[in-house]
């Protein structure tokens, strides 16, 4: 997690940036690339940490760890540092306490506290179609296996793949990757795969569509102009069918256009492609002064012809971070980092809301988490648990967060419960990132998932520990009790609740809803 401390106006304010890298592979490529576990030695995880060093070593030489610039027009000073995502580092930390399974992840992440997620996807790998159901079945069980068990769960976002032109068999696996792999989107390779001529077809507009339904966002590959022009019209082709014929759908309708500025800074008709409604694009390719170009090129094109009017987003709403690992590396990557932190950056129009969309919450808000309702749909009436400890005079209690945190740390070493996902909850709008966590967790007991929210309810004092129901689904802004939508679904999780004060009684009051 990247922290910026800004000094203004005789005031500090810190702000935290979760980061996300959008664009990365996981499986072995017929062209010799391949990550086949992100966690080995020059894994994901490792990129991570060289992009970190590398990013470090230049803000170190630049003088950039702190500078002075304007920020909505007054003086300010910024100081960036890396920070690890609290929810995480408290998970590895007690790992590391209890000696058991992975009891090393917490000396591992010391090395790579700057990239929070990364999303992975195939590659053209060379055991797809392995399985007749698709051609990318057996790329996307690989996917699946990593991105939905724990330790990877906390790290990777998996996107499916698949071919458009294998028709039915395409919408199908789209379909299957999002409700019974639990992936989160997906990825199109039309040069690899040999439909870069039928990119605006009828089959490829099918897969779109099927895609939009789960709300999942959609990631192109693209090798020049040609591809870029061509993916545009397709997606508004798709928008308009969309709109005449499935109008519900229409927000979840989410296509990320890769590689698009770098050869491209100035082309007009390539940022119009990009600036339309449902798109998104991925600056992985994009580099070094040329990444500092586009912004500042980008922003001023943006903002003189009064762009926001398209679709009512700012300029970096747009874009978002991604690397291209492992066929790009770490100089790549921070090369690009840095021009969106640096002062430059700030100097020309940039704004720390800006370096948030871009480095991760546009990311996080394609997710279909984030768009959909999210409830327990077959697990009713299970019990909550509130975490109390009552301060008592001497002793310095750990909070009950903490609390709750080693009870679930404590049933993952065991081999319990498993984290499939983790959501982060924001407070009151997308601005700022909560304490609180949405998790999806599965039992070695019995197969269902279960989604639990873990909330503070007094800071320190109590938390609380709830299983979403139908009655109470999860809100990404948080709660507020005399609400009265919030109020009636906080109280139908009171309705059936334990106390607990102790880890051992958390753990007790956590086995009805996983065995």
């Amino acid at each position: 997690m990247l922290k910026a401390t800004i000094e203004q106006d005789g005031k500090i304010k810190e702000e935290n940036i979760f980061v996300i890298d959008c664009h990365s592979h996981l499986g072995k490529d017929v062209d010799g690339a391949m990550m086949m576990n992100p966690l080995a030695p020059s894994g994901t995880f490792d990129f991570w940490g060289s992009v970190q060093g590398k990013l470090s070593q230049e803000l170190s030489k630049t003088n950039e760890y702190s500078f002075s610039t304007m920020l909505n027009g007054r003086p300010a000073r910024i100081s960036w540092s890396f920070e690890p995502f609290p929810f995480t580092d408290k998970v590895y930390t007690k790992l590391e306490s209890i000696k058991g399974r992975f009891s090393d992840l917490k000396a591992k992440a010391k090395f790579y506290t700057f990239i929070d997620q990364a999303v992975c996807f195939p590659f053209q790998d060379e055991f797809r179609g392995n399985n007749p159901e698709a051609l990318y079945r057996a790329s996307n069980l690989n996917v699946s296996r990593f991105t939905t068990r724990f330790p990877f769960s906390m790290k990777l976002i998996g996107y499916a793949r698949c071919d458009p032109m294998e028709g039915q068999k395409a919408v199908n696996e789209v379909q299957f990757a999002r409700e019974v792999l639990g992936l989160r989107g997906l990825k199109l390779h039309p040069r690899s795969e040999g439909w870069i001529d039928n990119i605006k077809s009828e089959k490829a507009i099918n897969v779109l569509i099927e895609a939009a339904k789960h709300s999942m966002p959609v990631i192109f590959d693209t090798r020049g102009k040609g591809s870029i022009i061509a993916i545009g019209e397709l997606i508004k082709s798709t928008r308009n069918i969309i709109q005449n014929k499935h109008p519900d759908i229409l927000p979840h309708f989410k296509v990320i256009i890769a590689h698009f500025a770098q050869g491209n800074i100035g082309d007009h008709d390539v940022y119009n492609t990009i600036v339309q409604p449902n798109t998104y694009g991925d600056l992985s390719m994009l580099h070094g002064e040329g990444a500092g170009n586009f912004f500042k090129d980008f922003r001023h094109w943006f903002n003189a012809n009064g762009k926001k009017s398209v679709d009512n987003r700012e300029w970096s709403e747009y874009l978002i971070f991604g690397s291209d690992y492992p066929y790009f590396g770490d100089v790549h990557a921070s090369k690009l980092i840095i021009y969106i932190i640096n002062k430059m950056f700030f100097d020309s129009g940039g704004s720390i809301q800006d370096v948030k969309n871009i480095l991760g919450l546009n990311q996080l808000r394609l997710l279909p988490e984030y768009n959909l309702p999210q409830t327990n749909t077959n697990a009713s009436n299970l019990p909550s648990t509130i975490v109390s400890n009552l301060p008592i005079k001497g002793k310095n209690l750990l909070s009950t967060r903490e609390m709750a945190i080693h009870a679930l740390t404590k049933l993952i070493a065991d081999n319990q419960i498993e984290i499939k996902n983790m959501c982060l909850q924001f407070n009151k709008s997308w601005e700022e990132i909560s304490s609180d966590v949405l998790l999806t967790l599965s039992s070695t007991f019995k197969d269902q998932n279960i989604k639990l929210l873990l909330m503070d309810l007094i800071k320190d004092r109590v938390s609380l520990l709830a299983p979403l129901s139908n009655k109470f689904a999860w809100n990404k802004f948080g709660y507020k009790y005399f609400n009265p939508e919030d109020r009636s679904g906080l109280d139908s999780i009171f309705t059936q609740t334990f106390l607990a004060l102790t880890q051992d009684k958390i753990i007790e009051c956590l086995s009805p809803i996983f065995s």
